[in-house]
């Protein structure tokens, strides 16, 4: 994907980014979920617990300088707990969807943080499921678990796996082999 960017979210970029995360939570529960009283999507400890929570990291996709998603990612895994990261969200905008938009994203972060890993998708989230399989198929060094777990009346499907450290000029990891192999498929 040309004219793709991943990086931290700056502060100028936060209330771009709450827009973002209402289209987000609407996307993923929008049959499932109530909008709440003030027209928002999710209680607002849900906003409190993303914008505040300790050990994470935001960042904004951008295609050719435009918005296109976001990433959330926790330095503490919410099932694995310390010594796994996890990516907490993740979004793409419908119009960047089937672009190779979302695998860069993920590619991107994974390489950035080499290690353990977890993922947690919605179980009625059958698309994002087949997408993260895909990408840790890709990725995973020694295969990866998944399983079913609840969190309060939510079930997620959760798959843990590991990643290898960045390759130093001239070395080849699965994550760099991804990467290109992704960019020569978009070619």
């Amino acid at each position: 994907m040309t004219g793709f960017t991943l990086r931290p979210t700056r502060r100028s970029e936060v209330a771009a980014v709450r827009w973002l995360v209402q289209l987000y939570i609407y996307d993923l529960g929008g049959a499932y979920w109530d909008v709440q009283p003030n027209g928002a999507f999710a209680p607002a400890r849900w906003h409190r617990r993303f914008w505040t929570g300790a050990g994470r990291q935001l960042f904004i996709m951008r295609v050719r300088g435009r918005l296109a998603g976001f990433v959330l990612v926790r330095q503490r895994a919410q099932f694995a707990g310390a010594g796994a990261r996890e990516i907490a969200e993740f979004f793409v905008l419908r119009k960047y969807r089937r672009r190779g938009v979302g695998t860069r994203a993920a590619l991107d972060v994974f390489a950035r943080f080499p290690g353990r890993w977890e993922l947690a998708e919605l179980s009625w989230n059958v698309p994002a499921q087949r997408f993260w399989r895909r990408i840790i198929r890709r990725i995973a060094v020694g295969g990866y678990t998944e399983r079913r777990r609840r969190n309060g009346d939510l079930v997620n499907v959760v798959q843990q796996f590991d990643t290898a450290p960045r390759a130093r000029r001239g070395e080849e990891t699965p994550v760099r082999r991804s990467v290109a192999t992704a960019a020569r498929r978009r070619a």
